[in-house]
Parts: C-alpha cells; sequence; structure tokens
C-alpha cells in the first residue's frame, strides 16, 4: 500500500499543493511553522478522514475560504483515487469519482500508521491516549471491531443519559445486555491485538537500539477477562448501578480501561527514561506495519518530527529500518542521511523534491 500523488486545495496553510511521492522513504524538510506537518497529516486523511491533531474539521480549511479538497492517488496494489471534501459543516468523500457511503469503508483502501510529537507523552497521558492507539489500529484494520465500537459509544452515550433521569433501572436493564455484549467484542479484539503486539514490539526494539529493552504489554480491563464479562458482566453493572446513578456516568466498560506496559518487569512510566519511552513509542507506532503479512495491506508509516530528540546513532538505526518499507513519511527541520526521495517545502508553500 502507498500513495503516489497527491494534491492538496485550500487545506491548512496551502492554497495549492500538487505533489508525487515515490515507494519506500520519503523525507519532508523545511522550517518549523512552514507546513510540514500539514501534508503529512492530509495523508492520513485517507485512512479516517479526520486529523491526528484535531477534531475540528474546520481547523483543516484555509482561512476565508469555504471548502478544502484533500486527493490522493492510492496503489494496493490496483489504483484508487480518493478525494475527501471538507466543509464546517460536512465531509464528502470520493472513491474514484463515487460516493463512499460510509467513513468507516475508508479502511479497505487506505491504512496509515502514525507517530506524533505529543505520542512521547504516551506512558504519562492519561488511558484515553492509549484507548486512542488501540482504537485507531483496530479500526483500521477489522471492520466488525470498528462497527462495535460505534454502537458501543452510541450506548455509552444512552446509557449515561439515563443515569441522569430517575426511575431508570427498567431501561438500564434493557440496554444493559447489549453493551455487556458490545464490550466483550471490544476486549476480546483489543487483548488479541495487544497479544499480538507483544511479538513484535520487542523485535523492532532490537533495530532501533543496542540497548536489551524487554518490554510487555497487558491490557488492563474495568469488567476483567472476556471470560468474566461473559459471565459475571451484567452481574458487575448491578452491583455499581447505585454508584453510578450519584455519579451520573459509566464506570466500567471499554472506555475506561488502559494498556499497561513494563520494561524488564517494571512499570514503564515509572521506571523508563524519557530515552527509552521514546524508543518504545517509536517500536509501537511501527509494529501495526510488521504484523500485517500481506504486503498490499502494510499500512503506510508517518513520523512528524521523530528524529528531533535522537541521538545519531538512534536516528540511524531508525533510518535503516524504514528504508526496507514500503512506505513511510518523515518531516524534519534538517536531514543528511539516507532516502529514497527528499523534498523541501518552499516558502511560497511549494513541496519540491530535492533527491
Amino acid at each position: 500500500m502507498l500513495i503516489s500523488d497527491l494534491e492538496l486545495l485550500n487545506y491548512r496553510n496551502y492554497p495549492k499543493l500538487n505533489v508525487i511521492f515515490t515507494s519506500g522513504l520519503n523525507v519532508i524538510v523545511g522550517d518549523n511553522g512552514v507546513g510540514k506537518t500539514n501534508v503529512v497529516e492530509a495523508i492520513h486523511l485517507f485512512a479516517f478522514a479526520k486529523s491526528f491533531r484535531t477534531n475540528d474539521t474546520k481547523a483543516l480549511i484555509k482561512h476565508d475560504t469555504a471548502k478544502a479538497i484533500v486527493s490522493g492517488t492510492i496503489h494496493i496494489p490496483s489504483r484508487t483515487d480518493i478525494s475527501i471534501e471538507l466543509t464546517n459543516r460536512s465531509k464528502r468523500i470520493l472513491i474514484n469519482g463515487k460516493v463512499l457511503p460510509k467513513v468507516s469503508q475508508l479502511s479497505k483502501y487506505v491504512r496509515t500508521t502514525t507517530f506524533e510529537p505529543e505520542d512521547v507523552l504516551f506512558f504519562d497521558a492519561s488511558p484515553a491516549k492509549r484507548r486512542k492507539f488501540l482504537d485507531a489500529n483496530l479500526s483500521s484494520a477489522d471492520e466488525v471491531y470498528l462497527a462495535t465500537l460505534v454502537r458501543y459509544e452510541k450506548l455509552l452515550k444512552e446509557r449515561n443519559a439515563l443515569l441522569k433521569t430517575d426511575d431508570n433501572d427498567e431501561a438500564l436493564d434493557l440496554i444493559d445486555k447489549l453493551f455487556i455484549e458490545l464490550a466483550k467484542t471490544i476486549v476480546e479484539k483489543r487483548t488479541r491485538f495487544i497479544r499480538e503486539l507483544n511479538k513484535v514490539v520487542n523485535e523492532v526494539l532490537l533495530k532501533l537500539s543496542d540497548e536489551h529493552l524487554s518490554v510487555r504489554l497487558t491490557y488492563e480491563s474495568s469488567l476483567g477477562s472476556v471470560q468474566n464479562i461473559e459471565r459475571n458482566g451484567l452481574k458487575r453493572l448491578a452491583e455499581v448501578r447505585a454508584k453510578e446513578n450519584i455519579l451520573e456516568s459509566t464506570t466500567l466498560g471499554p472506555h475506561r480501561d488502559d494498556l499497561i506496559a513494563t520494561i524488564n518487569g517494571h512499570g514503564v512510566k515509572e521506571h523508563a527514561s524519557q530515552g527509552q519511552k521514546r524508543l518504545i513509542v517509536i517500536a509501537l507506532a511501527l509494529a501495526p506495519y510488521f504484523l500485517e503479512k500481506d504486503l498490499h495491506k502494510k499500512p503506510i508509516i508517518i513520523l512528524d518530527d521523530v528524529l528531533s530528540e535522537l541521538d545519531k546513532r538512534h536516528q540511524e538505526r531508525l533510518i535503516e529500518l524504514l528504508l526496507t518499507c514500503t512506505q513511510a513519511f518523515i518531516t524534519a527541520t534538517h536531514y543528511d542521511n539516507h532516502a529514497h526521495a527528499i523534498y523541501e517545502v518552499t516558502s511560497d508553500r511549494e513541496l519540491r523534491r530535492i533527491t
């Protein structure tokens, strides 16, 4: 899977941009603030129809314009032309000129895996950050997971609304069975994904660092294991209902769960250095690529400002690994290593290939 052509119209700070990318490692260089991240953000948009930086669609549209258009050609390996039209109130997605009925169907055409500068706080941030990582990767690879997650989030809103009302027992009894069924599916798929991550994350770390880092990932479920959810899920909800009525919020379920990591047997959050945390997060960002066995389904790798806090040796090892991948994108203020193509963002908002 790779992108060859990208066209932006009134996207962020680009009135118009046309660029052709190559397979392998593409590096985008330029001063801070010129729009490097906007380019890779647009590539990420093809996988989710939303930014990895903001949920505000308005922020993606150039100031004083009504609409932004992001178009690209994806090869999977057959050619697919994708166009995403953004307004303040709507998103319209075209696949080979035909409207895509559901955003969730984008995952059939594009997958990305992304590192952004904020990810260095991955283990220090709230559990929501780590759940977002799980949901993004699972949603892009598993339509059933995405459909289940959408249904769960909708039902969660209904349940929280009921908890704000009086005499809600009968209504909660009616929806809690479905709530548990959806929760079980989400926990099951998240747990399986983490099991798969554990198979590759240390292999990737070995390629990134001379230091021996034994990382172990576990899923912390507020409802317990899949078996416990199946046997006791409804009972657990009944036991906390009085408390939830007071709090007016659902306290158990996948929306409260977490991804926990240890390094050499100790908690990453408490015991890993900042450098070790950065390497682990980079390894997690790369892991979905190496998990996918089908060459044509391997995600496009996007690493925004990934080199700035790495020393020269770790930079070199990361680049060596990326040079073997189907397609990867790096942004940097300067770059003096190998790449299949290097592009420079010019002062007049053009992207010019320089090697």
